[in-house]
Parts: C-alpha cells; structure tokens; sequence
C-alpha cells in the first residue's frame, strides 16, 4: 500500500456565489469529472505554481454564498492551509479564483 493509497481524505471548502458553484458542478458532470479530484488538482497546481495571488483582489459579494466542497488527501489541505496563513489570504478567495479560472477555461473551449 502507497502512503496515497494510506493518505486519509478530508474536506476542503469555501464559500463562493452560487452561479459559480453550479457552472463548476455542471462542467464537471459534462466532462465526467469528480470535484473533488479537479479541486485537488487545482490546489497542487496552485502550490506548485508557487501560490500565486493574484493581483485583483475580487470582492466576493456574501449574498448567494454556497459552500463548495471536495475531499483531498490530509496532508494537501494542511499545506494549502499554511500557505493561505503565510500569504494572509483566505481560503475560500483562492478557491474563488481557482475554480473562476477553471471554469472560464473549461467553459469557453469547444469539447473534443
């Protein structure tokens, strides 16, 4: 057994306009995709990328909030955590910006 395989899964959420949280859902299911797993991937890119911030700081109105939710493995969330601590930025922003970008991404290429 893989220390992945061992690695144990916990939450990861955020409160983001619900629009936003249905055009993830609905690219997810199009594209048979599980959130979680993109959220994962987000977040590693993110960190890997050195987790950038961005440079607009976009203000996320606390009307039609829903939390948006994914399972990652343990050790992901709590270096994603200490990042979002360093950088003095909220979690619930990045995850914003991330699935923002995603699905802006995702929604505007032609399907293959």
């Amino acid at each position: 057994m893989t220390k992945q395989d061992s690695e144990k899964f916990v939450v990861v959420k955020g409160a983001i306009p619900k629009s936003l949280k249905l055009q993830f859902k609905v690219l997810c299911v199009q594209q048979e995709l599980q959130m979680s797993k993109v959220l994962e991937d987000l977040i590693k890119q993110w960190i890997q990328a050195d987790a950038p911030i961005p440079e607009s700081f976009v203000y996320i109105s606390n009307e039609d909030l829903e939390d948006v939710k994914g399972y990652i493995p343990q050790s992901l969330k709590l270096q994603f955590k200490i990042l979002c601590t360093q950088k003095r930025v909220k979690i619930r922003f990045i995850l914003y910006t991330l699935i923002t970008e995603w699905v802006q991404t995702r929604g505007s290429t032609s399907e293959s």
